[in-house]
């Protein structure tokens, strides 16, 4: 019968909580928070917990497997802190965790499933609307968490979404040359 990895003489399991990364300190370092949390909580089954970013910061999942390691880890567990099934977690997260680990070859590792739709979602969702904490503003109205961003700053979309928007139609279009695309040229081999 395999053993279990919580069993007394198993080494422990590495825990990478991944992100998106930005390149808001602020929001990196709630991963860091989030982290310490986890890791305080769950002492018991998780010894080694490391945050790490997809991209746009450090740690990054190299750098976060290669902690885990150092620590004793030969079994990493990738948690991602994304909601669905998408392309970080389909192509991204599997890629950069890959190339971590053929860095140790004497280690293995799992993708966790992303948080997707689950009844604790829908329970912080609801405590995120009784806690009536954010300011109401109408139409028009210009909100208190752009006081401090300049104009050249402020953006309608993501500069990265192969979506944009059309002010004139309100339709939502696949940008032209995005990766969505079908008529963008494929660069050659």
């Amino acid at each position: 019968m395999p053993m279990s990895p919580l069993a007394e003489d198993a080494p422990p399991t590495g825990i990478i909580i991944c992100d998106h990364g930005s390149r808001r300190a602020q929001s990196n370092d709630n991963l860091n928070d989030l982290a310490l949390r986890f890791a305080a909580r769950f002492n018991g089954e998780c010894k080694i917990v490391e945050p790490a970013h997809m991209e746009l910061a450090m740690p990054d999942i190299a750098s976060a497997y290669s902690s885990c390691v150092k620590k004793g880890a030969t079994h990493i567990v990738v948690l991602p802190l994304f909601l669905a099934q998408g392309k970080h977690w389909t192509r991204d997260i599997p890629s950069l965790t890959s190339q971590a680990a053929a860095g140790f070859p004497l280690t293995t590792y799992q993708i966790a499933e992303p948080l997707g739709i689950d009844d604790l979602l829908l329970d912080l969702l609801k405590k995120r609307f009784d806690a009536d904490d954010q300011p109401v503003l109408a139409s028009g109205d210009a909100d208190p968490r752009l006081n401090d961003t300049p104009a050249t700053q402020k953006r309608i979309q993501c500069s990265v979404c192969p979506f944009e928007f059309d002010r004139q139609s309100g339709a939502i279009n696949i940008k032209p040359g995005s990766a969505l695309d079908d008529n963008a040229e494929t660069p050659a081999s």
